[in-house]
């Protein structure tokens, strides 16, 4: 055969061959990628579990609100199994024993390293500030459970805090005015831990007793923690015409000053009223009952409550814990329901938080325990304030009874906000002892409150 033909018969084989590759194509094994088989960060994150940091005061002066907050939010997780929309609910708690800077490194570790999708807990208003601060840039949702320093919600507010509870004006306001306008009171004697959430609290009650009718709220304060409030006690001048002595203070400092109310023999001398947190429940059994009995105090919750959905909260809260709730606990259980039902309203999607928290005020709290609850255009609640005296059970324990309620009370109070937050902010020295020397404008506000027969 000559060299042409050899030539032309292999490319003909050759064609053939490629030809026949081409009628029966064979499936290529495709290798996957790292992107294939991994699933990316984003998908992770809206597939993974829902992470919920809780910074709180587990430990130190108000380690028992830091406890009663825990309680509560178990409360709430229990309600939904620990998922929610098929999202499993992880809580990472870090304790910051109510030091500002380490409540900021907490906070710093939550977001960081832990990669929190919310953030909630806060017990105390200069921790509230501290984190707040902290937390304005990191696009993250924060919903303080009892941290009441009122600019968290007012000058120093951003878009994404959410504020369910309070502030520590809010109550006060109403409880002062009650007092001036109800009871007849011109003077008050009030001794105070010195630090921003009883500022707060003593700047409600002075605006509001002024307001009234008051005349004058003299103020010492003390620092935090206290021990011995003998000499303190000992200075109250029971001979200048005061109504009663208000201790604007909580937690063990609330505890060892009515011992020494009692050892000092201060008992029938002069009435002792106390802010909204010096009668909670957190602390109460520990006081004795004749220094707290007939104690006036105002709070937006109170264990005496009967609505159904009061009781059976309370019910349950007693059965699992073996104690009445205190207002920190119902606090945190109605945070963490709205966080969980805002979730819900999002099909388990947290990925936008600004979205996130338009489905919080979307969510309904008509069915809340201490009442029904509303956000304001600053996130921050609108609600019942209860006017309390502390009782003797039949069991022998003292619990706070509901005397009269004012309902849909905001954080401004009765006052314009433009007008309010133009206001100093409450401090150790404002508002003024003297009601002549509060701001006009402050006296003037045309809204009155309405107290309520609690039925």
């Amino acid at each position: 055969m000559s060299k042409k033909i050899t030539i032309w018969l292999s490319i003909l084989i050759a064609l053939s061959m490629l030809l026949a590759a081409c009628a029966q194509p064979q499936e290529a094994e495709v290798q996957p990628t790292a992107e294939q088989t991994e699933p990316t960060q984003a998908e992770e994150a809206a597939q993974g579990p829902i992470k919920i940091g809780i910074l709180s005061a587990f430990t130190g002066v108000f380690s028992a609100f830091g406890e009663m907050q825990r309680t509560g939010y178990e409360m709430a997780l229990e309600e939904w199994g620990g998922t929610v929309a098929g999202r499993e609910i992880q809580i990472i708690e870090e304790d910051d024993q109510l030091n500002n800077e380490l409540a900021v490194t907490k906070a710093k570790k939550l977001v960081e390293q832990d990669k929190i999708n919310i953030l909630t807990g806060l017990v105390s208003g200069d921790e509230g500030l501290a984190v707040g601060a902290y937390m304005k840039d990191k696009n993250i949702p924060v919903l303080p459970m009892y941290s009441a320093s009122e600019d968290m919600t007012m000058r120093e507010w951003f878009p994404l805090m959410v504020r369910d509870t309070w502030t520590g004006a809010q109550s006060m306001d109403v409880f002062g005015y009650w007092l001036a306008t109800e009871k007849g009171w011109k003077k008050v004697y009030m001794i105070g831990e010195d630090y921003s959430y009883p500022y707060n609290q003593g700047g409600g009650f002075k605006r509001g007793f002024c307001r009234g009718g008051g005349e004058e709220v003299t103020t010492v304060w003390h620092p935090v923690p206290l021990d011995d409030y003998s000499s303190i006690i000992a200075q109250i001048p029971l001979d200048q015409g005061y109504d009663a002595v208000m201790y604007n203070g909580s937690g063990s400092d609330a505890v060892a000053f009515t011992k020494q109310w009692v050892d000092l023999g201060m008992v029938g001398k002069i009435p002792l009223i106390g802010q909204s947190n010096t009668f909670e429940q957190g602390d109460l059994p520990s006081m004795p009952l004749e220094a707290v009995t007939g104690g006036l105090n105002a709070h937006h919750y109170a264990e005496s409550l009967t609505s159904p959905e009061a009781v059976a909260f309370a019910e349950k809260y007693q059965e699992k814990y073996g104690r009445p709730p205190a207002a920190a606990a119902e606090f945190a259980y109605d945070v963490m329901r709205l966080i969980l039902r805002a979730i819900e309203k999002t099909n388990g999607d947290v990925s936008d938080p600004t979205a996130l928290v338009a489905a919080m005020k979307e969510v309904d709290q008509s069915d809340a325990p201490r009442g029904p609850l509303t956000l304001d255009e600053f996130n921050a609640v609108i609600e019942n304030v209860y006017i309390r005296e502390v009782q003797v059970g039949e069991d022998g324990k003292a619990f706070n009874q509901v005397l009269l309620y004012t309902p849909n009370v905001t954080q401004f109070g009765p006052y314009d906000k433009d007008v309010y937050m133009a206001q100093p902010i409450d401090s150790n020295s404002y508002p003024p002892d003297k009601c002549s020397d509060l701001p006009t404008e402050m006296l003037e506000a045309e809204n009155v409150y309405e107290f309520l027969e609690y039925k």
